[in-house]
């Protein structure tokens, strides 16, 4: 298990898509931005061009002929993307951080944070348990997946920017004192832990099925 995670990491994953989320993160300097888009360019750009890659160096035909279980497979490759995540959520916050530092925690949108980090991380959960099970019904074919988890995204991400700008009751739940923002940061990152953990799940089931 531990081997194949290795092989993902530094086989399978081109070291660009470890050197973006600083670059992207980067993003997270710009004055009275929408900050929940620094993390949806994970879904725009590393995921088509991350799984594009596996189908052209035919790393399943590769992967299954070696003497492995097919569940470790898929949840090898899920906690190599996994770990890509925590990168950007990693350098996100440091980099939210020290916009916090520069120009202060009062943004128009999401401010950010303890409760902003919190709900990046339930974005990704959302996205991972959409596309990763869809995914996995082939293990080739990425798009319709990426585009359903993308549309996901989305329309979370709006909901929580929207509802930021027009709604006094949400700013009062997200952007209260830090005291109050521990509930919805435990929430949301319990969630988004708990919809990855099922994505991992969900996606050894599907892929059991395929006749590789």
């Amino acid at each position: 298990m531990k081997n194949l995670i290795y092989k993902d990491l530094t086989l399978s994953i081109n070291k660009f898509f470890f050197f973006l989320p600083v670059l992207l993160g980067a993003l997270m300097f710009i004055p009275g931005w929408i900050f929940t888009l620094v993390f949806m360019y994970f879904f725009w750009i590393s995921v088509s061009q991350i799984f594009a890659a596996f189908n052209t160096n035919a790393d399943y035909d590769f992967t299954t002929s070696l003497p492995v279980r097919r569940q470790d497979i898929v949840r090898s490759r899920i906690y190599a993307i996994y770990i890509v995540e925590v990168i950007h959520l990693l350098f996100g916050l440091i980099f939210g951080l020290i916009h916090n530092q520069i120009y202060g925690t009062w943004n128009f949108f999401f401010d950010i944070n303890f409760s902003f980090f919190g709900l990046m991380i339930l974005l990704y959960g959302i996205f991972n348990v959409v596309f990763f099970p869809m995914y996995f019904r082939t293990a080739h074919f990425f798009g319709k997946p990426a585009i359903y988890g993308n549309i996901a995204a989305l329309a979370y991400g709006f909901v929580l920017e929207f509802g930021i700008v027009k709604y006094q009751f949400m700013r009062d739940i997200f952007e209260g004192s830090i005291t109050s923002q521990i509930l919805p940061f435990t929430i949301a990152t319990l969630l988004g832990i708990g919809l990855s953990i099922f994505a991992v799940k969900r996606s050894q089931t599907n892929f059991k099925k395929i006749d590789l």
